[in-house]
């Protein structure tokens, strides 16, 4: 047989998304930092748990988390083009100050 007729293994790459990612990992999803991933985690608003000696966080969570910030900045966000800005106020020009004067020359005058 010749090479050109041996079949060719073809890999198939198939993308699987995990159940449950490390905190770093979240943290390159969410954009956030790690502190604030573990703040989330205690709180209650990212599901975790132990495997072995490695935390998880369920990509579950995650997605939740994301949907409820996205909610939250839609009601949050300016309608249309929001308010026009206030027109500045005028400046009124600095009183003019007296000299002061010595009261016998008022006097005298």
């Amino acid at each position: 047989m010749s090479s050109a007729q041996l079949p060719v293994a073809r890999s198939t790459i198939t993308s699987i998304t995990p159940l449950a990612v490390a905190p770093l990992e979240a943290c390159r999803l969410l954009s956030l930092g790690l502190s604030h991933v573990y703040l989330l985690m205690r709180r209650g608003k990212l599901e975790n748990f132990h495997s072995g000696r490695a935390r998880r966080i369920t990509m579950r969570s995650i997605e939740k988390y994301m949907a409820q910030q996205l909610v939250a900045a839609k009601r949050n966000a300016p309608r249309g083009r929001g308010r026009p800005p206030k027109p500045p106020r005028p400046v009124s020009p600095p009183e003019r100050r007296v000299a002061r004067t010595n009261r016998s020359e008022l006097e005298a005058g």
